[in-house]
């Protein structure tokens, strides 16, 4: 009878601990307790770009089994690892050293979806015939580490297996779980059959040296892709760097980008942020493109050649100096397949922007389909003046507006079809109609009363209409006007001036305002020469660096022609919101807990002796 009688006890007791521990993980937050989180987890979605393992290339590889490459074959000493046939296969988690060459095959990891996986290339050579020559099958996440000053390489086949295919395989380096390169050496990648780098899930890059050359896409993520303090160059047959999976997302903090691309330089479905970072961008496609929006906040963004230069539903220019020279529009904020009911918008609030199209017929400089404001930035713009070549145009047709509050401006094209300002405006501008173009190389400045300039640039394309803009320019106020060798006296006689013949068609649209805030007081052009603009850049002759010519079926690309703050995550209220320092680091394992959960805690541990003393009185007689 003891035996059943304790029976008794025990089973209250579980009951009594179990809806106490139900109650405290029910409301563990507002008690107070943190949650023991891992940021390299798949699962995790904190609101960091970077965790502490992502941005550690320097990790301590005493410990690690130790992957010598021999050609056909290899060696393995330590454990987690193995050899079959001509493959390198990693089974387990943990850190691996790799070096020398593999003449023909693979390196294969295929671990517990829970693993993670650390690998420090140091001088490797990868040739695989007929699949990709890192590929990762399962695991949490794997570190490709490239030792400092190592030189590393991969060359992939002309056409993969038919099993390779069957599982969707397409790049030299195929990962389909999340994958984080980092270190200080350098990555050669060469991709005969499609795609260089290809992560079905998240792409981290950290660190290195990073060429690729590609039959197809240079660098493909489903999920997002994030860069920060790496040197990448691409040469791509399609687009250069993508982020192809629903909602994905493009993130570039930091580092070199010099990408050559038969399409688009840099695309992605979801949000594509650019907070910093050197950029040269030389598409035959658009350079930047996006279904959902682009942020632009920070970095030097050179784009030569392209069709367009920076196009999606919404673009957002708030930082960094932006240079560009298409073939048809410069911004163009038009509506995609799945940008759904979002009002295409051009948004300036700061930063410079320099658009040029030397060749433009029927072309725009800054162009939306829904609405343009400016409240900020320094922003220039010149088509020629012959033809259909609008500097500025907004949707005004379908009830879009152009409007301005702060910034300064000037935006030189064609009188044909050419719109200023609105009325509505809160900052004055300049609309001027001339009757003939203008040279190009004209110079264009703008001077206050006392002789002082307040807008100043030498026009690269002839021009037959401009408009003007500065935060100095007040109603009442007289100014000049200097068109090369003439001149021309006016006071600002409302929030559109307008000068010269007043013959375009689209002049004045004079829709309704937007409230925007008062304009900032530094906003002028600085005088002289304009920022970023001066020779166009060349890349080395025939293309990037100690890179291996294709074969002879796969001919890439040539040479191109001559030539801020972190945001937030998608997904958190405000994109572009300055994040702070990286958070990176790991989460620690320190539960804190309040007065009401110690209290919460002894009303359990009453309930609990309740609970055992009912027992022991109900117990059953003899």
């Amino acid at each position: 009878m003891s035996t059943h009688k304790n029976f008794d006890k025990i089973c209250v007791a579980v009951l009594v601990l179990t809806l106490f521990l139900t109650v405290l993980f029910m409301n563990g937050r507002r008690l107070g307790i943190e949650v023991v989180v891992d940021e390299d987890d798949e699962a995790h979605s904190g609101a960091v770009y970077f965790t502490a393992n992502d941005l550690n290339g320097n990790w301590d590889s005493s410990e690690a089994t130790v992957i010598t490459l021999e050609g056909e074959s290899a060696s393995v000493s330590g454990k987690g690892a193995y050899v079959y046939r001509s493959d390198v296969f990693i089974n387990s988690a943990g850190l691996y050293v790799l070096s020398g060459e593999l003449t023909d095959g693979r390196i294969v990891v295929d671990a517990r979806n829970s693993s993670k996986v650390w690998l420090l290339f140091d001088g490797v050579s990868l040739n695989c015939s007929d699949d990709a020559c890192l590929r990762v099958e399962q695991a949490d996440k794997v570190f490709l580490t490239l030792a400092e000053g190592s030189e590393n390489s991969m060359s992939g086949a002309v056409v993969f297996s038919d099993a390779a295919a069957a599982d969707g395989t397409d790049g030299v380096i195929y990962a389909h779980d999340d994958l984080t390169i980092n270190g200080g050496g350098r990555l050669t990648v060469n991709a005969w059959y499609r795609h260089g780098i290809v992560a079905k899930d998240d792409l981290v890059i950290t660190g290195g040296t990073i060429i690729v050359k590609s039959q197809a896409d240079g660098i493909r993520a489903n999920d997002s892709l994030r860069v920060c303090g790496a040197e990448i160059m691409v040469e791509a047959g399609d687009d250069g760097i993508a982020v192809a999976g629903e909602g994905g997302y493009l993130y570039l903090e930091s580092g070199s980008f010099t990408v050559i691309s038969e399409d688009d330089a840099l695309s992605a479905v979801g949000p594509l942020m650019i907070a910093g970072g050197d950029l040269t961008l030389t598409p035959v496609g658009d350079a930047i493109r996006s279904d959902t929006a682009v942020y632009l906040a920070g970095g030097t963004v050179f784009i030569d050649n392209c069709y367009e230069g920076v196009e999606a539903p919404v673009i957002e220019l708030s930082g960094g100096d932006v240079v560009i020279y298409p073939r048809d529009d410069g911004f163009n904020a038009s509506a995609s397949a799945i940008s759904g009911s979002t009002r295409p918008q051009v948004l300036i609030r700061g930063g410079a922007l320099t658009i040029v199209n030397e060749t433009a017929q029927d072309s725009d400089g800054i162009d939306s389909n829904g609405d343009i404001v400016i409240s900020g930035g320094v922003i220039r713009v010149s088509l020629p003046g012959s033809g259909i070549n609008n500097a500025i145009d907004c949707g005004s047709e379908s009830g879009g507006t152009c409007e301005i509050s702060g910034g300064s401006v000037i935006a030189c094209g064609s009188s044909s079809m050419a719109e200023g300002f609105d009325e509505s405006s809160t900052q004055c501008s300049i609309f001027y109609a001339l009757n003939a173009p203008r040279a190009a190389g004209t110079a264009v400045s703008l001077t206050d009363a006392s002789g002082e300039t307040l807008l100043s640039w030498d026009v690269p394309c002839s021009f037959s209409s401009l408009t003007l803009s500065a935060p100095e320019l007040l109603l009442g106020e007289s100014y000049t006007l200097h068109l090369g060798d003439t001149s021309e006296d006016f006071t600002v006689s409302g929030s559109v001036t307008a000068l010269g013949s007043q013959s375009a068609a689209g002049g004045l649209p004079g829709m309704g305002g937007m409230g925007m805030p008062a304009p900032p007081s530094d906003g002028a052009f600085p005088g002289g020469d304009t920022p970023g603009m001066g020779e166009r850049p060349e890349l080395p002759e025939g293309g990037f660096p100690e890179g291996d010519a294709p074969p002879s079926d796969g001919a890439f690309p040539g040479a191109p022609p001559d030539m801020g703050d972190r945001p937030e995550p998608p997904g958190s209220a405000t994109p572009l919101a300055p994040g702070g320092e990286n958070a990176g680091a790991a989460a620690s394992a320190a539960v804190t807990v309040d007065v009401s959960t110690w209290l919460l805690i002894g009303a359990a541990a009453l309930i609990l002796a309740l609970g055992i003393l009912l027992g022991a009185r109900f117990e059953p007689k003899e």
